[in-house]
């Protein structure tokens, strides 16, 4: 077995993944030293083709850069749902309360006491859009604030296997399929895409989709854009239709001075921050994950956070 760790503080974590696989060849790679061909368990980001390899580990909670990977994968699911919640209720508040109005009247020094700078969050409805484990801890965030919550997934709520961290979530007031967005997407305050970008969810929330929810509404996106057609999105915060958004993932990156969305009336444009790297308890959690995951892969225990075969497809 030759073990290939791409993360930061591979090094320091070296020995740990020696004891746990006694008799592997490990190897720690900087960000651009290439991926040896004998590699049969990749722990990185990004993969290149490898003949040998049997599984991957990604340090994300996307995957769409492992797309058309034959390998085992398995994606950081758990590892960053908590920071990535606690963004979406900061955005939430930030729009519903005008938090950049309120900081626009700081600048200029007027006393402004606007009705909106005193709005709640509680009573209103949230539609997440994927309830995985993010969408999962989004909820339970958000029920904790007096909001109501629906669901809307590509197979319903069910079980989704072993994964790390998983939460028990609220029970949503509705859930919903596909075949019933129109039902979700029109009685929503606001919608947070909280599922990852495949074949199948690529535009998913299209310019139907946005024309269905509520003049008004917001849409908070800490997932993947190309989730959300980009084009129709523009148009929807142009004409006032959306009321607002909060934006983390984003079509360029890093996004050029000249991107559109950075001037978008009512938009809060985020450097894909919402979960990170640099989250305070990272490191931990993506080391644990993956050590556990390794204990299992070694003993034929079951792995934590699979991604199907299917979602895996090439666009």
């Amino acid at each position: 077995m030759h073990i290939v760790l791409a993360q930061p503080l591979a090094a320091r974590y070296a020995p740990q993944v020696s004891a746990v696989a006694p008799g592997a060849e490990v190897t720690c790679l900087g960000p651009d030293d290439p991926v040896p061909p004998s590699t049969t368990v990749l722990f990185a980001d990004r993969c290149p083709p490898l003949p040998a390899l049997e599984w991957l580990q990604l340090g994300s909670h996307g995957y769409a850069q492992a797309e058309g990977v034959t390998a085992l994968v398995t994606n950081a699911s758990g590892v960053q749902d908590k920071p990535i919640a606690e963004w979406c209720v900061l955005m939430l508040l930030a729009l519903y309360r005008d938090f950049p109005g309120m900081l626009a009247a700081q600048r200029s020094h007027e006393w402004n006491r606007s009705p909106v700078f005193q709005s709640e969050l509680s009573g209103r409805r949230v539609g997440i859009l994927g309830y995985g484990n993010i969408g999962r801890e989004v909820a339970r965030h958000c029920s904790l604030l007096g909001l109501e919550i629906w669901v809307m997934t590509r197979g319903g709520v069910k079980d989704r296997g072993p994964r790390y961290n998983a939460v028990e979530p609220p029970t949503p007031a509705r859930t919903f399929e596909l075949s019933e967005h129109r039902d979700f997407y029109t009685g929503l305050d606001a919608l947070i895409v909280t599922t990852p970008l495949t074949a199948g969810t690529r535009r998913l929330v299209d310019a139907e989709a946005l024309s269905l929810l509520p003049r008004g509404a917001l849409l908070l996106n800490p997932a993947r854009a190309g989730v959300v057609d980009e084009q129709a999105l523009l148009a929807a915060l142009r004409n006032g239709h959306l009321g607002g958004a909060a934006l983390d993932d984003h079509y360029r990156q890093p996004m050029p001075a000249d991107d559109p969305f950075w001037d978008l009336p009512n938009t809060i444009v985020t450097a894909h921050i919402s979960g990170s790297s640099g989250s305070t308890h990272y490191l931990d959690r993506i080391w644990d994950l993956f050590l556990t995951n390794l204990r299992n892969f070694v003993t034929g225990a079951p792995m934590l956070n699979v991604i199907a075969r299917s979602d895996l497809r090439p666009s």
